[in-house]
């Protein structure tokens, strides 16, 4: 870090070139740019940090939102006027060999294992850097690099970049390398304060148990009348607060729900990451994981739209924006509580389900994984749109460690079905031909076995 008056975050001298030649692009531009990301709650906070800057500068842009950069986004972003330049943020490392050959001027802020890192294009990506895009450095934590390059004032945009960064849940066990340098910065910078606390959201521990997903307490989670009577067994009542808890009920109160979740089966990240650090943001006056949930509720709700005007300061859009995390918390809640009474089906080395929406197959994959499913597979969403499966896929950190690399899996077995698949080693994605779903999970459950025999036989 630099000195205390003014902490920074230590750049690679490479990495710093990056940034700079990107920098200077932005600033030197004098045209429209064209801006394009992902619709989750890292991609929204990036374009969002993007549009600060532009707005910032002075310059005029437009944004698209959307689920992925399939060919057609490419060929829109391809029939953008030559004299405007084109920012992907949160996308692209895996269009590198098609956006190289744009007339354009091109700027990928991405954090995905990328196919190349480009020739035309100004690629900022933490992977060639020696940053883990899937666990140290989100889209919304680099993009925010590059805009406090842009401009030192920047730095204000620090809560964007963390809220995106625990959207793609890179918080969990606690931020590391490039993040965690961010999150010191920013509390030096006094933007933010660290608190150590469990993470129990909502004002009363009474809502957290009923009202929010997360944590997930097996028979318990949006159950008033059971939620009600371990309360009273715990000898508190519906409006406490842990905050006002003694010392002694404070201990109590964790122990006992940490070791409900180790009885449930809950993966050790998801026991550990109980009592976590909590990033409150002065200048949203809430949790870093509170912005977050109303970002993944407008992602959810497909009004992305209304997040991105949250972003940019509209109060309108953050009340709109916590109407929706209502809806998106109880919907979460009923399928979760679903997948107790029926869980995944199983094959050797995965499980899957079938989910009514295709945006919440990843939700229900990821919080099934850490706080109920059989832990020892891989676990698959499935949503079925007409002739398409859209498959969202989560692995708990022990089998990435243990060699399993979901986004590799899934583009090879989307790829040999005729379909596509990719994304990062713990949680990825793949679109597949529905006539083709036996053999689209056979395929993974043997690459998950070479993968996991590989890793063993090393």
């Amino acid at each position: 870090m630099a000195g205390e008056e003014n902490p920074q975050i230590n750049f690679s001298a490479s990495l710093t070139r990056r940034l700079e030649e990107a920098a200077e692009e932005i600033r030197n531009h004098s045209g429209r740019t064209r801006i394009f990301s992902h619709y989750d709650p890292d991609g929204i906070t990036a374009a969002a940090i993007i549009c600060k800057v532009m707005l910032g500068l002075g310059k005029p842009f437009k944004v698209t939102l959307t689920k992925k950069l399939d060919d057609k986004r490419v060929k829109e972003a391809g029939e953008t006027p030559n004299d405007q330049l084109i920012i992907f943020a949160d996308m692209g490392a895996t269009r590198v060999s098609q956006l190289d050959d744009f007339p354009h001027k091109v700027i990928v802020v991405d954090h995905h294992e990328p196919e190349a890192e480009g020739e035309n294009i100004i690629h900022v990506n933490p992977h060639f850097f020696d940053i883990d895009g899937a666990r140290e450095a989100s889209a919304a934590s680099f993009a925010f690099s590059l805009a406090s390059t842009v401009d030192e004032r920047n730095w204000s945009l620090a809560s964007l970049a963390i809220a995106g960064a625990i959207g793609d849940r890179q918080n969990l066990g606690g931020f590391q390398g490039y993040n965690e340098e961010l999150v010191a910065a920013a509390a030096q910078r006094e933007l933010i304060s660290i608190e150590v606390m469990p993470d129990l959201k909502g004002h009363t521990i009474f809502e957290s148990l009923t009202e929010h997903p997360e944590p997930y307490f097996v028979d318990i989670t949006g159950r008033k009348q059971k939620a009600s009577r371990f309360m009273k067994w715990l000898g508190l009542d519906k409006e406490s607060e842990f905050k006002s808890l003694e010392e002694e009920q404070k201990r109590f109160l964790t122990s006992i729900c940490a070791m409900r979740l180790l009885r449930q089966g809950a993966t050790p990240e998801a026991i550990l990451n109980f009592v976590t650090e909590r990033y409150w943001l002065y200048d949203w006056d809430m949790y870093a994981d509170e912005l977050t949930s109303l970002f993944n509720a407008c992602s959810r709700q497909g009004d992305q739209a209304t997040g991105l005007a949250m972003a940019l300061g509209d109060r309108a859009a953050r009340e709109a924006a916590a109407a929706h995390r209502l809806k998106h918390q109880e919907w979460i809640i009923e399928n979760l509580r679903k997948l107790e009474v029926d869980p995944p089906e199983s094959k050797r080395h995965l499980q899957y389900f079938y989910a009514a929406e295709s945006s919440y197959a990843g939700v229900l994959a990821g919080l099934g994984t850490l706080y109920f499913f059989d832990d020892s597979k891989a676990t698959f969403g499935i949503h079925k749109n007409g002739g398409n499966l859209n498959v969202s896929a989560r692995a708990p950190r022990s089998l990435v460690e243990a060699g399993v690399n979901l986004g590799v899996a899934c583009r090879k077995a989307g790829e040999a079905v005729g379909g596509s698949g990719g994304g990062h080693d713990i949680a990825a994605g793949a679109t597949v031909p529905s006539k083709r779903e036996k053999k689209f999970l056979s395929e993974l459950d043997k690459i998950l076995k070479e993968q996991l025999t590989s890793r063993n036989s090393e």
